[in-house]
C-alpha cells in the first residue's frame, strides 16, 4: 500500500489518538462530575467491575493504564471504600483488588455513563459500518502486536 499521508494529521493512527484523547477528556470529566473520580479511578472501577478480582498488573493491562496509574487508581478507590484488597488465593504474597458493595453500585453508574457515551459516539455509524470498523480495529490490534 502506497502511503497517502502528506501530514501527521492525515495518519489514521493520529486520528485514532485524537479520538481517544477526546474520549478520555470527556469520560474523565463525567467520572469527576458524577462521583469525584479521576479518569484513572473511573477506568479502574469499570475494569474491576467488568472483570472481577484483578492484580494491579492485570488491571493496568485491561484498563490500558501504566502500572503506576493503575496502582494510584486502585489506591484512590480503596480510600473511597469502593475497592478492597484481598489476598491472591494462588500466590500468598500477591494482592488482588475487588469491588466492595459500594463499589458495585458506583460501577453500575460509571458503566452506564460509559455505555451512554459509547452509544452516542457510534450513533453516526450504521450497524454494518460499526461491525466493519470493529473488525478492522481488531485486525490492526493483531498487526500491532505482531510488529511489537
Amino acid at each position: 500500500m502506497q502511503s497517502r499521508q502528506r501530514s501527521l494529521e492525515a495518519f489514521l493512527t493520529y486520528k485514532m489518538h485524537r479520538l481517544m484523547k477526546q474520549h478520555d477528556r470527556r469520560m474523565g470529566a463525567r467520572y469527576t462530575e458524577l462521583s469525584g473520580l479521576s479518569l484513572s479511578e473511573g477506568r479502574a472501577l469499570v475494569t474491576i467491575g467488568s472483570a472481577g478480582s484483578l492484580s494491579i498488573q492485570e488491571l493496568a493491562r485491561r484498563a490500558n493504564l501504566d502500572k503506576s496509574q493503575a496502582s494510584r487508581g486502585a489506591e484512590g478507590l480503596v480510600q473511597r471504600g469502593l475497592v478492597a484488597r484481598v489476598p491472591d488465593e494462588h500466590d500468598g504474597r500477591a494482592v488482588r483488588v475487588t469491588l466492595t458493595p459500594a463499589g458495585k453500585i458506583a460501577y453500575k453508574h460509571a458503566f452506564a455513563e460509559a455505555r451512554a457515551y459509547y452509544e452516542g459516539l457510534f450513533s453516526c455509524l450504521s450497524e454494518d459500518e460499526h461491525d466493519t470498523f470493529e473488525r478492522l480495529l481488531d485486525k490492526l490490534l493483531v498487526q500491532s502486536e505482531r510488529l511489537g
